[in-house]
């Protein structure tokens, strides 16, 4: 309007003595737009979220806030989540009532366990006039710890109870009629094995009979982490550690509920932990308390030293699952040797995350030379994985190799199909 007014005074200069006028109101209405401002105390903010963070998963975080004896008000307000985790929003703009607490959300995903900072959250604030903004800075500094990944737990827990685990890929194991222990008899249908027939109680009733056995329980599952320097690679911005450590732990508390007895060592030039292995859900508690700390460092894992220390402490006859990476039969050749003598008396498997991005570069038709020295790159790394868990294999020690979003469930199917084939 005040430009308006000007050039209308190119034409009658007469209009001209509206300008200065028309200026002082604009700066009062500021002044008073201003003042109107309500001032900080007034404005209370609260972060709600879990009590610890869980790592690579979105965890909700919460913001409330709230305004006392204020005026309907149309704010934005900004949180500072940690610079180094993911998040779908930070900034929320909103209306604020008087008394009334305004709730907004948004999604954080922790990239790397240890701690994750919050900074203070800035709110703006817009005049009742709509001519000036108010900046607010609101204390609501605070560090949150970072854990593995509880939150899978819980949901695995929760689809459990609703019959609903394949969403998570588990496959549904039956528990009764394998395993070894002996249950109960009942009549033969026609989907029993004929092995399972009891003839005694068949001759005894005088109609066939079948045993039903149930999964054994009470016996041992040791995960064993290597934290040296190959696990510090990353694979969908996550370092292969942390992604095995989610996994050990979902493995750890499937256990559990199978009643069997749970232990880990962690290793890289020198074992750090070592958990000996028992039952009940404390025993997770105390995997989780004494692994969220751990990190992986720039040394070579010496496995032959770890798995000596493990025979020496532990003989029973158990499920040894080893975290690590493959690269070649050559390069890895120590671990090769003390695997194979791990075999000889326990059930051993070996854990590898795979790095999509090398399978999709192997499978791309190169249009230029880098894309061509990618590609030839990538399959060479993926055949020395191949050839060295094929040396596995021929040792007697199973292999699994699976991307971070399908490990969980491909370990712990494997763990429930052992169970079932009575070869633990």
């Amino acid at each position: 309007m005040g430009g308006l007014i000007s050039l209308l005074g190119v034409v009658r200069p007469t209009m001209l003595v509206w300008v200065v006028p028309y200026d002082l109101l604009i700066a009062v209405l500021i002044a008073l737009d201003a003042l109107l401002l309500p001032r900080p105390s007034r404005f209370r903010v609260v972060r709600l979220h879990e009590a610890v963070l869980s790592l690579g998963t979105a965890n909700r975080i919460d913001l409330v806030l709230s305004g006392e004896g204020i005026p309907p008000l149309r704010v934005r307000l900004r949180d500072e989540p940690p610079p180094d985790c993911p998040f779908d929003r930070r900034e929320f703009d909103l209306t604020l009532y008087p008394d009334k607490p305004a709730q907004v959300q948004y999604h954080l995903t922790p990239l790397y366990r240890g701690e994750a900072r919050f900074e203070d959250l800035f709110l703006r604030v817009e005049g009742r006039l709509g001519l000036v903004y108010g900046f607010y800075r609101l204390p609501a500094r605070e560090r949150v710890p970072i854990y593995p990944n509880l939150l899978q737990l819980r949901e695995y827990e929760l689809l459990r109870h609703r019959g609903l685990l394949r969403q998570m890929g588990f496959r549904q194991t039956r528990l009764r009629g394998l395993g070894t222990e002996f249950e109960s008899l009942r009549e033969y249908t026609i989907d029993d094995e004929f092995r399972r027939i009891d003839w005694k109680a068949t001759a005894r009733r005088g109609k066939p009979i079948v045993r039903d056995y149930q999964i054994e329980r009470s016996q041992n599952v040791i995960l064993l982490f290597d934290a040296g320097r190959n696990m510090l690679a990353e694979v969908e911005g996550m370092r292969k550690f942390d992604a095995v450590l989610n996994t050990g732990l979902m493995l750890a508390y499937v256990a559990t509920q199978m009643e069997d007895k749970v232990g880990a060592l962690v290793f890289a030039d020198e074992v750090e932990q070592f958990l000996p292995p028992q039952r009940g859900r404390g025993q997770v508690a105390k995997l989780v308390h004494a692994l969220h700390a751990v990190q992986p460092r720039m040394v070579e894992a010496d496995y032959l030293y770890a798995i000596t220390y493990l025979a020496q402490r532990w003989r029973k006859r158990s499920l040894m699952v080893l975290f690590t990476d493959l690269i070649d039969p050559d390069a890895s050749r120590v671990l090769l040797h003390a695997l194979a003598g791990l075999a000889r008396q326990h059930l051993c498997v070996c854990v590898t995350v795979s790095d999509p991005r090398l399978h999709a570069w192997s499978q791309q038709l190169p249009l230029s030379p880098e894309q061509l020295y990618r590609r030839a790159i990538a399959t060479q790394v993926l055949t020395d994985r191949l050839a060295a868990a094929r040396t596995l294999e021929r040792m007697g020690v199973s292999t699994l190799d699976a991307e971070p979003e399908t490990l969980v469930p491909a370990l712990v199917n494997f763990y429930l199909q052992a169970k079932a084939r009575g070869v633990l």
